[in-house]
């Protein structure tokens, strides 16, 4: 797995290797002195997160390491004012039980009554709200993890 991680950035992302939140768990922590510590995420066990970071920050899940990426199947997810909670330490969170599919942003668990994809778009530029992507399977196929902070 592939990090790029932007400079002076503040974030915390909990893995799962199962959907719902659920099977291993790995927390990464992103400081803004020593960068990014904690557990290696293998790229097969990837299915659903947490992200804890400041609003403005987003997270974009690629499937390609190449200057194509977005040619490739992605999701990009923000944290941003009305799409998150904050948990008991105030920071704000979004959760995505299942990479492929959409939920609401504080969702522990996927709806298997309401299956439906994140909004598609084209390019990282296009897109709007707090979550949206390329199509295309993620789980067991990330193989870069950016971070950086929105504009």
């Amino acid at each position: 797995m592939k990090w790029e991680i932007a400079p002076k950035l503040r974030a915390d992302l909990v893995c799962y290797a199962g959907i719902n939140l659920s099977g291993e768990r790995r927390v990464v922590d992103i400081h803004v002195v020593s960068g990014r510590q904690g557990a290696q995420i293998p790229t097969a066990e990837l299915k659903s997160l947490a992200f804890i970071a400041p609003l403005g920050t987003r997270l974009i899940l690629k499937t390609s390491d190449g200057d194509d990426w977005e040619e490739h199947p992605w999701r990009c997810i923000r944290v941003m004012k009305g799409s998150c909670f904050r948990n008991k330490n105030g920071e704000y969170v979004v959760r995505v039980p299942d990479l492929e599919t959409l939920d609401k942003p504080d969702a522990q668990r996927t709806d298997p009554e309401h299956e439906e994809s994140y909004p598609l778009v084209e390019r990282v530029k296009d897109g709007t709200g707090w979550t949206f992507g390329r199509l295309g399977d993620l789980k067991g196929r990330v193989t870069v993890i950016a971070i950086e902070k929105e504009g």
